[in-house]
Order: structure tokens, then sequence, then C-alpha cells
């Protein structure tokens, strides 16, 4: 007999309860909503959003072929309930009758209801649910903090079918389970056949195999009376291999036979399939699949979706979404401890994409939470084991629900699950924690770290951060608490590689691949798309107010976009948005180049694949569109990519020399002897270069040359691309890759008419005079220079003098101006490492020869400012702020550069590290010079200079 299912997806009614009232008797029609399965309730109503308890689900279908599901001679047969998951705690009724139950939310589970079944009539099926939120005194056997719930503590509750339900009709003994396990070096496969129940008699099975290229090979297996699974191994000859360019799948069919002998009729059919593959680290700290060096281009992927939160969307557009992750270059993706829907990694398997999946946490790792943590691990194994895109499992991330830094328990039991899955599985790798700052690996077998920087801001810390982890540094691995003190003389210099005593549980081989798991910066989607898709303000802009100082709060962001007046410098929302998602190109991309420098570092994976709700570090946005760099992100995300390195600036005036050396980090399987790199400038043609008869070694980084050229003249700034394509032997292109760079022409950066005072400092005074200024004393100054704001200063300004305030320092402030102050960076939203700040210039009365767009990249590379301007207004932003910051969806917006009179003066504040770098640095000198001249040539209504330099008595 063949099987039958019937689905039970679709319409279902609906029933919330919070106040608990409800039973399986008493649900009344008239009070139903009416909810789509699959789909979490949260997904479908604006008003359960946030909803978590109970909830109550019913359905009437009909079923053919009677109660006993008999049909003529056919063998016995029985009806299985299947729910993919439900979240969190199912009990199920059908007819009145209590079925089953079933705890956890990410797993299938199946009911035999063959007794229950009516012939005559529609069926009733009702399911409870019960999702637990944080309130400890609902139900406290199903505490939210003691069950994986995974990044429900993040973007919200979900509850309730979000994977579909049917019901199959199946003989009584079927098949429950193909397992099957490659073995490459033997061309065979180990094939685990489970039954539903222990056979009565000898059955036969047929396995029919059908290879890539549509072969089929049949082999037969008895099963002896009495047993309820058999393991045989299959051949497999020359194997066709599973990778990311060519994912081969083979597909098995097993067939179950109702007898042993060759009378034997088909009873029950099942199928699957899998991939011929190996993955494995080398003793050299590599990662290996089928038996190659890999590098790991990676991107997270919480596997959220536009529309029903949880469930994916059709299996075309999971197959779409792969798509564009391998257009940009990707060939991992770490879906974020989340089990998702089967469909999801068969999409996977399709696509030829690997993924690094992880057991959603729990928040407080008691005994229940222990036995929920290894019950989900291994029944996810379990169900996912055929996945040859499947090649890393995680069991704990970043330390949620555990602390690996002081609790030595919490250590041996990570160590013990690890052994246990180790166990379970030995052909995948196993990461015991995923760590960050303050938590720790304790045995694992990738040697994995998180870290966020702002870019350009940091890229500094950037850079050392990667060398530092790439000399594999004691502080990846848990160390012993000493004490307190201990404890914060780590935390003020965690990156110092200083040896630490490892605690006992550690068990470190030393040969681990390293790779940077996550990291990653802020693009902002546009909003127009988004209510496009939604047709209206996406529901989830009102979620995230309470994470990062609310900056992660999207409401709003139209409004205060208008505002601040950020169209002076971004003329629509729209090109705001993708101004931000050019800045986060920028930022990955000189992000991976600094990792692909160390060869010892074998990976990375980029925070994140899609943009989650208000987390906007997606490569796309939560409804798939594609960021600015979609076609061009592909270049730095390759197997063997082209790396400009050791560079200090990338803006340079007309006539400097320029020198860029390139190297090669090998990783493909290509044959790269006898290769050559040619390089470019986009805006003259003739300034290129060739170098010729490379031999790149693979998993290795190898220098190619250096480019070097120099600047023509200009007529004015330009940016300029230096363009790089390495070809093969036969001509063939293997990379490509750019550097960007700014040239400046060399215009007289002083006028001589503007005298300048600059009391105090000697060595800003000399490069003020080296660009040309004339330098005299205060009483006789167009306008004073300094580096602290004092009561003298203010009362100068307030008497008609002009002072530029080079506002560098926190303490620069030693006067009071009213609401403005200068505020320090670090240690608050501005600093921008997680929710990405966005500096912008505005360009319309001053800075407009730098030509960025208005954005500040890597042309400001060490000037950008570690102190802010706070206490303007939105009036102020109108016309005094020259430049500025904001935080995530345009929030905490600060002024980097501004003018404000005072009295009959006026001042012009800038934070911009400028003083070190004037006369060498074309933005600095720029800047510098722009903000004299706007600061000299505005009227203030007032005699030229100020009548007095020094305050009175009183005022001082």
């Amino acid at each position: 007999m063949s099987r039958d299912r019937t689905s039970l997806d679709g319409a279902w009614e609906f029933y919330p309860d919070p106040q608990q009232k409800l039973t399986h008797r008493t649900l009344r029609q008239d009070d139903a909503r009416t909810i789509l399965v699959p789909g979490p309730w949260q997904a479908q109503f604006d008003d359960l959003r946030d909803y978590s308890g109970l909830a109550w689900y019913r359905r009437h279908f009909v079923v053919e072929g009677g109660k006993e599901g008999k049909r003529d001679s056919s063998p016995p047969s029985v009806h299985v309930l299947h729910f993919g998951a439900v979240d969190y705690h199912a009990t199920v009724w059908l007819n009145g009758h209590e079925v089953g139950e079933h705890e956890g939310g990410y797993l299938p589970f199946e009911l035999d209801v063959s007794g229950f079944l009516r012939n005559d009539g529609p069926n009733e099926l009702i399911v409870r649910v019960i999702d637990p939120g944080n309130d400890a005194d609902f139900l406290p056997e199903f505490t939210f903090a003691e069950i994986p719930h995974g990044k429900q503590s993040w973007y919200g509750p979900i509850g309730g079918m979000w994977q579909s339900v049917c019901l199959d009709r199946r003989p009584a003994v079927h098949l429950t389970r193909l397992r099957i396990t490659p073995d490459v070096p033997g061309e065979q496969a180990q094939v685990r056949v489970s039954l539903s129940q222990h056979t009565d008699r000898p059955m036969g099975l047929w396995l029919n195999i059908t290879d890539p290229r549509g072969q089929v090979r049949r082999h037969r297996l008895l099963l002896a009376a009495g047993v309820d699974s058999e393991e045989l191994s299959v051949p497999v000859p020359d194997p066709m291999l599973w990778d990311t360019t060519t994912p081969n799948l083979y597909q098995v069919q097993g067939v179950l036979l109702d007898g042993s002998d060759d009378r034997a009729q088909p009873l029950d059919t099942l199928s699957t399939h899998f991939g011929m593959r190996t993955i494995d680290t080398s003793p050299t700290g590599h990662l290996l699949l089928n038996g190659q060096v890999l590098y790991l281009r990676g991107a997270l992927d919480q596997d959220y979706y536009p529309d029903l939160i949880y469930t994916p969307f059709s299996d075309a557009e999971l197959d779409a979404q792969f798509a564009k992750a391998k257009h940009m270059g990707l060939n991992l993706l770490r879906t974020h401890i989340k089990i998702t829907d089967p469909r999801y990694y068969d999409a996977a398997d399709r696509a030829g994409l690997l993924i690094w999946t992880e057991l959603p946490n729990w928040q407080d790792l008691t005994e229940a939470a222990k036995r929920r943590a290894k019950e989900t691990l291994f029944g996810m194994v379990e169900r996912d084991w055929n996945h040859p895109s499947i090649i890393i499992w995680t069991i704990v991330n970043e330390n949620w629900g555990v602390d690996l830094a002081v609790n030595a328990g919490h250590r041996a039991w990570l160590s013990d699950m690890y052994n246990q899955l180790k166990a379970l599985d030995p052909h995948r790798l196993v990461v015991g924690n995923s760590p960050c700052f303050t938590n720790f690996h304790v045995v694992t077998d990738i040697e994995d770290f998180h870290n966020y920087y702002a870019m350009p801001d940091h890229y500094r810390k950037w850079k050392d951060w990667v060398q530092t982890f790439a000399s594999r540094p004691p502080w990846t691995f848990a160390h012993v608490y000493e004490n307190i003190e201990s404890w914060r003389e780590y935390i003020r210099d965690p990156w110092n590689p200083v040896a630490r005593q490892p605690a006992p549980e550690v068990r470190r081989r030393g040969s681990e691949p390293m790779v940077v798991s996550e990291f990653g910066n802020w693009g902002l989607p546009d909003v127009a798309k988004l209510k496009s898709h939604y047709g209206r303000e996406p529901w989830w802009f009102e979620t995230g107010i309470e994470w990062g100082d609310g900056v992660v709060y999207p409401h709003g962001i139209e409004q205060r976009y208008k505002a601040f007046h950020l169209d002076k410098v971004f003329p629509t929302l729209s090109e705001l948005a993708a101004a931000s998602q050019r800045m986060q190109f920028t930022a990955l991309k000189y992000q991976i180049e600094q990792m692909r420098r160390h060869p010892s570092i074998v990976g990375y994976v980029i925070t994140e694949f899609t943009d989650v709700h208000w987390e906007s570090n997606g490569l796309l946005d939560m409804c798939r569109n594609p960021k600015a760099y979609y076609d061009v992100i592909g270049q730095v995300n390759s197997p063997d990519a082209i790396v400009p390195t050791d560079w200090e600036r990338i803006a340079f005036w007309e006539g400097e020399r320029c020198e860029v050396r390139l190297a090669l980090s090998h990783f493909s399987s290509s044959d790269l002897r006898n290769s050559r790199l040619e390089w470019n400038l986009d805006l003259w043609p003739d300034i290129r270069g060739t170098f010729e008869g490379l031999a790149p070694e693979r998993a290795q980084l190898t220098n190619l040359g250096t480019a070097v050229f120099e600047v023509p003249r200009l007529e004015q700034a330009a940016r300029a691309r230096l363009e790089m394509r390495l070809v093969d032997s036969a001509g063939e292109l293997v990379t490509r890759n750019h550097h960007e760079m700014y040239f400046f022409p060399r215009t007289e950066s002083g006028q001589r008419h503007v005298r300048l005072a600059v009391p105090g400092l000697p060595r800003l005074a000399a490069r003020l005079a080296g660009m040309g200024y004339e330098l005299t004393a205060q009483e006789s100054a167009d306008l004073v220079v300094v580096e602290r704001m004092t009561d003298e200063l203010r009362w100068y300004v307030q008497n008609g003098g002009k002072v530029l305030w080079l506002a560098e320092e926190p303490d620069s402030e030693q006067t009071h101006l009213g609401t403005i102050s200068i505020a320090q960076r670090q240690g608050r939203s501005w600093q921008g490492d997680w929710a990405s700040s966005m500096s912008w210039i505005r360009q319309d009365k001053i800075f407009g020869g730098i030509p960025t767009g208005g954005t500040v990249d890597f042309a400001f590379a060490d000037l950008t400012p570690e102190t802010v301007i706070v206490g303007l207004t939105p009036r102020d932003f109108a016309a005094n702020v020259h430049s500025g910051l904001f935080v995530g969806w345009v929030h905490h917006l600060v002024a980097l550069v501004a003018e404000r009179p005072i009295d009959r003066g006026r001042v012009m504040i800038c934070t911009y590290r400028l003083r070190d770098h004037l006369g060498t640095h074309p933005v600095a000198t720029l800047m510098m010079r722009d903000m004299i001249t706007r600061l000299a040539g505005v009227a203030s209504g007032q005699p030229e200079r100020a009548v007095a330099s020094t305050p009175p008595a009183a005022v001082s």
C-alpha cells in the first residue's frame, strides 16, 4: 500500500486564553479567530505580538477509508498525526479524547490516533499550546528561563504551530527513519533503517539509490523477525562528492516489503537524500572539506522572515535567498540559536551552502534546563543527520545560559556535553561555547571568537585585535578565576595576550582552526522598500526600544531625519539608507581584508545575512532586498582574495608618491602558478602595472608586488579606485578587488589676510604657519585657535572675538557655555561598536572639497572624533552644524563640527582629531582651512575684533 497524506495546514479556529479559563470542551466557534498554520500567532495578530501564555487551536476534517483505515484486503494501517514543531508545549485532543502531548518548541512529534478517528463524519482536532513567558508563576514547570528559546528574548515571543501539520495513513509496520552516514574513503554509506514496531516475521527491504547522474542501484536487505531497526553498508562506487560548487545529492528510496520471499509486495515507502562529503580539521589548523583546505566565508542567519517571523517562506523563496548568498560570495550560513524548518536545510543541500547550526539557548542552567538542552540537542542531531550541508554544531553561544568565567560546574557540564555530542556524531565539528568578550572556550573543534568595532572610527583597534587573535592568544580559553581584582585587571585590558592559568576543565589542542565567527556593522534599510512590502510601516518598527538606550528603535526615523535636517546632507531618507549601506560595505571590506592578511585565521562569519527586525546589520534587508553593495561584496568574499596591505591612509596630495602593497590570500583549489596581477587607476588609464609569473602558495598569504605611482595634477579633489585583477596562466579571471583612494590638489591652504592667534600651543602654531597663515597676538588676530575653552576665552567671544575650538579631548571644556558641552564617545551609545554609529559632513557651506558624498569614510581614518558636541537643538542642525553623528535608527544625534554666536562673537567647535595631521593629511588640512575661512568670513554685526583680550576681574 502507499502512504496517504492529508495536509492540515491552512485555516484553523484560534482561541487565545490569557485567563486560562477554557477547556477543550468549552471552545465556542462564535469566539474564534482564524489563524493560518503554519505560523506563530505573534505574526498574525497585532494585539498578540507580545503575547505569551495559553492558546487553543481547533480544526475539523474528514478522512477517507474508515476508522480502522483498511481498504479491501490491504494490510493493517494506522493514522499518525505529524507536527513539525509547536512552541512550546502541546496537548492534543481528537474527537474529545486526549491523544498525547509534547514538550519542546523546535522538534517534530507524532501521535498514533488510529483508535480515535471517525469514519461517519467530520473529526474534531484540538491543540492546546502553552508558550511560557517571563511570568514564573504561570505554569512554573515551563519557566521561560529554563527552556530553550533562542532569540525570542531579543525579538519577541514565538508561540503556536509554526511548522506544518499533517495526518498520514501508513501501514501498521512502516518505515520511520533512514539515517545515512557517508563513508567517502570506503566508497560506501552506512544506512540505519528504523521501523515503527518490531516485525512479527521476516520482511524484505529495497534501497533504491539514485546518484546525481540519474543512475539507480537497488540493494536488498532482509529484516529478521523481531527487529525494529537494522544497519547495512551500501557501496557508493566512485562517489560524486557534495561540496559548495558541485552539491551532488544522492536520492534514496526505502521500500519495505510485506514478506521476505520473491513474491513479497511493496508495503511502505520512505525517501530521503544524502551527500558524500567529509568535514575535518588538520594538525596545521585548517578546515578540510573532502580533504581540501576550506576557507569559511559565512554570515550569521537568524532565520527570521518578513511575514511569519519563525516560519520560512516557500521553497522557491528559500532557493532564491540562498542564490543571493552565493552571489555575494558566501559559502556558509551560521543558523543562529534556532533549529529551523527542515526545508531550510533541504534548500542548503541543493544550493551547496554550508551550515553551522546551534542549539537554542536558555537563561538559567538548572537541572531542568540541562535535561531540556540535552533532549533538544540530541533531537536536532537525529532529525537533521542526513543533511550534508550541516558541518558544525554549537552547544552554547556567548555564555548565554551558563557562566564559564567563574562557574567550574558549568564548565564541567559543557565539557561533558561536548563529549556526548562527539560520541553521538563524530562526523561533524562541535563548538562548545562560541565566545565573545568576558567568556571563553572550554573544549572545541574550532577556536572562534566574536568582536565588533565601528569603522573607520576604531579601525586600528580592529587591526590590532585581529593580529592578536591570529597569534592564538591565551584569552580565547577559560582561565582560573582568582579574585575580583584579577578579573577587573582582565576587563581593563582583555586583549592583552599575557599568559593566564587555564581553568582545569580546559582541553586545548593548540591546532583548532581559528575563525572570527561574529563581526559586522549596520547598513540601514530603505524604509520605502519595507513599506512597499508590508503596505504600511512594519509592525516591528515599534520594537527594540529596550535595547541599547533606545538607539535600535525604528519608529519615527522619518521624523528624526527631517527634524535634524539630514536632508541637507542626504536629500531623501532612501539616499541616507544607501549611504549607510555603502559605509557598511566599506567597513566589512576593511575588516575582511585585515583577517585575510593572517593565514592562521581560516574563516569568518559576518553579522549578518539579513536584517532581523530592528537589527540592521544584514547583507540583505528583512524583506530580502539586496543592499547597495550586493554586486561587489563577492570580490572580497572570495576563496582567493587580493588584499591591499599595510596602508596608513587613502587620502593623498597631487604629486605625492603612492605605494600600495598587494598580496593574495589563496584558499581555492585553483592552480595559480604563472598567474599575473594587473592593476590600474580608474581615473587615469595610463597609470597601470602588471606583476607576471606569480606562484601563490595555497592556504597562505603571498606578497604579489607594490603598485607605485605619482598622483597627477588635479583641478579638484577626486575619488578614485585602484582596480586589481588576478588572471591565471590561461588568461581567465580568478578574482578581483579594488582599493578606494582620494586625491587632492595642492591649492593655497592659508589665506594670508586671515591672522591667527594660537596661544600656548607652539606645535599647532607651527603647523598652521606651515599652511600659510600669519600668526599674531590675540589682540590683533582675526580669530583664535585653541584646544581648551576657558572662562577668559568665553569672555573674549562675548565681546566680539572669534574662536576656533579644537575640542579633541573630553576635558577641553573649561567654561560654561549654556546647554553646549563636550562628551566622550567611549562607554556611550556614540561609541558605535554594536549598533553602528554613522558620521556625516554637510557640504553646502564648508567641506565641499571633500568628495566623500557626505559620509565620513576611510578618507577620515585617524581623524574621526573620540568626543562629541551635545546640547544642540534641531534648529542648530538646520544652519550651524556642519558635521554630526547618529546611532542606529538615527538616534542620539550629536554634532562633531558646529558654530554658535555668543553675544557679539562666535565660536566654532570641532571634535575631529586634526591637530597632529595638519599639512600632511589632505582631509585634515582642508577641514581646518574651511573652518578658518568660514569663521573668519562670518560677520558678527559687531567690530571685527574684540575690544579687549582679557576679562574684567569680576568675570574672571
